[in-house]
């Protein structure tokens, strides 16, 4: 490769070497770099592990449900209170979680705080299966909370900071997707490992020890094919100043890609002038001036100061009013989804069905048409409106549930498929809404904070649906309180601000691919912004765009 420094230019033959003035221009470089890139194999595989983290997520989180089913066949009566704190573990496991992952995710990067819950996860999804008694199971599952709140912020940033601004629904989606086959995994292991034929004999005589040690494989095999396969994110390191560490995530993808082009980013040093260079880019000759302006970047020196100030920006204008909003509507989904899937196979069984393993499949099989609406939907409706409509129809279900306890089996399979097909979907769309009203440098701890709602009021159906499921059961109350709560976080959702439009934001619009001072030749300052009304630095706030000084100097290049 050949290096072009600042004050000396030489011939450049396959290298593109920019120096860049501070962390904003470092920051657009590298967006305009990954919108250059585009949709390929690299995001692809990208967004396909990371999918078996959400995976592994769904795994982690609805098994309990089916273990509270056989738990006390070999082990003894639970109480009420033992139950409720078994399926609310995992959940107080994921607010911890949440809250460390999200602020650590945004100091020491995605990748590193991925691996390491997934870690968490794997290992204590295994130990769990030694539990002697319920309080070290209760424990066990608490510490895989851990593990699991962690990833859920990690792998969303990931996936935003791999793909194109204008992909990024699309991508999202096919996250989330991957939380069906979660379920419909966890499901059918359920059923085959802990169920019965319909004569009642188990299906396969094994211990729920066994179930409970598999849970963890899915995390085990996130956690190695992220470590050999997924790169930090780039936007993250652009966003630490790290200029290296982000010229080789690029070059690793054009790499990847075959695409055969090699740039190289470095700051330029305090002590050179600005300065006009030439550099290669695709065969053409484009004029960059250079600024100078040095910086101390010590982005490893972290503190819990450091922490809170990040945490404390999400509750100050302009953030204030959509953390708060998305922290709502994060709650009444949780409630309503997390509270009926983990008492699902319960729920079957207080109804008189014979065989709950059966029906709980079917239930985990509704997220298919629930993910095929959405990704159908997404960028028709927009993500805003998908959210609240799915969120309202969940509601829906849940009442016609509750009006038919006592009615016909077939309608009330039916309806719970419904309702877990609507909110997969409203699932999707708090997915990209959530991720997409926070700046990248706020993305990772804003999407924990919200999901820290979400984690309370998971925690919160679980001792109210353990409450209400008796004895003796009150299942009609139990949805009404669902279907309740549901609806508030439908009505609170109209009223966020994510400040781009739902079919598609401002930035993907302006960018369409190439390089922001190739769509919009100017001559006007160093540095503008393009839409947006927000003053915060980032993708959300605007287009930097980059425009060349002397020009007139030089009318070729006009």
């Amino acid at each position: 490769m050949t290096e072009l420094r600042v004050g000396r230019t030489q011939e450049i033959s396959s290298a593109t070497v920019v120096l860049v003035e501070d962390i904003k221009a470092l920051k657009q470089l590298v967006h305009e770099e990954m919108e250059q890139i585009g949709c390929g194999f690299h995001q692809h595989r990208v967004v396909t592990i990371l999918g078996f983290g959400n995976v592994a997520d769904a795994v982690e989180i609805l098994a309990i449900g089916y273990l509270l089913t056989v738990y006390e066949d070999s082990e003894g009566a639970m109480t009420p209170w033992e139950s409720s704190l078994l399926t609310a573990a995992v959940f107080a496991g994921m607010l911890a979680g949440g809250i460390v992952g999200g602020v650590a995710g945004d100091i020491y990067g995605r990748k590193p705080v991925l691996l390491v819950t997934l870690a968490i996860n794997a290992i204590a999804a295994f130990v769990s299966a030694f539990s002697p008694n319920i309080y070290w199971l209760i424990f066990f599952r608490a510490v895989a909370g851990l593990g699991v709140g962690g990833v859920v912020a990690a792998l969303f940033a990931l996936c935003l900071e791999h793909v194109p601004v204008s992909a990024r629904g699309r991508y999202v989606t096919i996250l989330c997707s991957f939380w069906m086959i979660g379920a419909v995994l966890t499901a059918g292991t359920a059923w085959v490992m802990l169920g019965t034929y319909s004569t009642g004999e188990r299906i396969v005589a094994i211990s729920w020890r066994w179930f409970a040690g598999a849970v963890g494989l899915p995390s085990f095999t996130c956690f190695l094919l992220t470590m050999l396969y997924v790169p930090e994110s780039p936007h993250f390191l652009a966003s630490k100043g790290d200029a290296k560490g982000a010229t080789i995530v690029l070059q690793y993808i054009h790499k990847i890609h075959k695409s055969g082009r090699q740039i190289q980013i470095k700051f330029a040093t305090e002590d050179e002038n600005a300065e006009l260079f030439t550099i290669g880019i695709q065969d053409s000759v484009i004029q960059k001036s250079v600024y100078t302006d040095a910086r101390n970047l010590n982005h490893n020196a972290i503190c819990s100061r450091e922490s809170l100030r990040i945490v404390a920006r999400l509750f100050e204008r302009p953030h204030l009013g959509s953390t708060l909003l998305l922290m709502l509507c994060g709650f009444s989904l949780s409630f309503g989804s997390y509270g009926l899937s983990t008492w699902i196979t319960k729920l079957f069984d207080s109804v008189g069905m014979a065989n709950p393993f059966e029906n709980a499949f079917l239930f985990a099989g509704a997220n298919l048409p629930g993910n095929l609406i959405s990704l159908y939907l997404i960028d028709i409706v927009g993500y805003q409106r998908l959210f609240s409509g799915a969120l309202f129809l969940s509601a829906l279900c849940a009442l016609m549930f509750a009006f038919n306890v006592e009615g016909s089996k077939t309608i009330i399979v039916v309806v719970s498929c419904l309702f877990n097909a609507c909110t997969t979907a409203a699932w999707n769309g708090f997915g990209v809404l959530s991720a997409e009203v926070f700046p990248q440098e706020l993305r990772t701890t804003g999407i924990s904070v919200v999901n820290c709602s979400n984690r309370v009021a998971a925690i919160t159906s679980q001792f109210v649906n353990g409450f209400l499921m008796g004895p003796p059961p009150h299942l009609a109350a139990l949805l009404s309180v669902t279907a309740s709560v549901m609806c508030s976080g439908a009505v609170a959702s109209r009223w966020i601000n994510h400040g781009t439009k739902d079919n598609g934001d401002a930035l993907s619009k302006r960018s369409s691919g190439k390089l922001a001072s190739e769509a919009e030749p100017d001559i006007s300052p160093v540095v503008s912004r393009c839409g947006g009304d927000d003053d915060e630095e980032g993708e959300q706030s605007g287009l930097i765009r980059y425009d060349f000084l002397h020009r007139e100097k030089n009318p070729a290049l006009l």
